[in-house]
């Protein structure tokens, strides 16, 4: 080995994988809506996805992807039957391959979902596709309007943070009926009134249509809110 040459290199290769994700509602030539909802920091989807069920009709289905990794959420060993497992969607390492990852399993989700719509009878320009995520879900949605060739209409940022290499002014550009609304529990220890007025700021100089809805709570979903979200009251 010449001198200066390292004998580790870093590599990667595309390989299959698969993916779990829950549906709710029915595919019926009546579906308006398409919701992809991506949940938080060690959550699974299942769970997740269990709040929306009393909000969906035969306009509205709501799709669930789970992100790729699971882990137990308790440290403690051995690991039982009754040990906690969640997912999460990426962490800083290998950041850039596993957004990308991320951006191509979520458009392949949908464009999944969009055909079995056409399927019956629903063409791309009758579905408004919302993409709504939780906490560390909202950057995950936010970097999948911004990267992906889906076309996004309406993003909820509920409990997250808009990450700072996502350009919220050319995704409205791109889809110019692009809007955006930022929840949040009035008690949400995870985004703070600096963080909620940073975003403020950054959307309303980027000049996209924005609504903030704040509840009485802390880091959680919350049933009147969805109900206000979903229906655009």
């Amino acid at each position: 080995m010449e001198d200066g040459q390292s004998a580790i290199v870093s590599a990667h290769i595309t390989v299959p994988r698969t993916a779990r994700y829950y549906i709710v509602g029915r595919p019926a030539p009546t579906v308006r809506d398409l919701w992809i909802a991506c949940h938080g920091y060690g959550q699974l989807a299942g769970r997740f996805v269990e709040q929306f069920v009393p909000f969906v009709d035969d306009t509205r289905m709501v799709v669930a992807p789970e992100g790729l990794s699971r882990f137990y959420v308790d440290s403690r060993v051995p690991h039982t039957a009754a040990s906690k497992i969640g997912a999460l969607w990426m962490t800083r390492e290998d950041r850039d391959v596993e957004i990308d990852d991320i951006v191509t399993y979520l458009d392949t989700l949908t464009e999944h979902m969009v055909g079995v719509l056409a399927d019956r009878g629903v063409s791309r320009d009758q579905l408004r596709v919302h993409a709504l995520g939780f906490s560390q879900g909202s950057p995950v949605v936010s970097r999948w309007a911004a990267r992906g060739a889906m076309r996004v209409d309406h993003m909820v940022l509920w409990g997250g943070r808009l990450p700072d290499d996502v350009n919220i002014r050319a995704i409205h550009d791109r889809y110019p009926e692009f809007h955006v609304d930022l929840v949040h529990g009035t008690h949400d220890w995870w985004l703070t009134q600096e963080v909620i007025a940073e975003h403020e700021a950054t959307f309303t100089a980027a000049g996209v249509p924005y609504r903030v809805r704040a509840f009485e709570g802390g880091h959680m979903l919350d049933d009147a809110t969805i109900r206000a979200v979903f229906t655009g009251g």
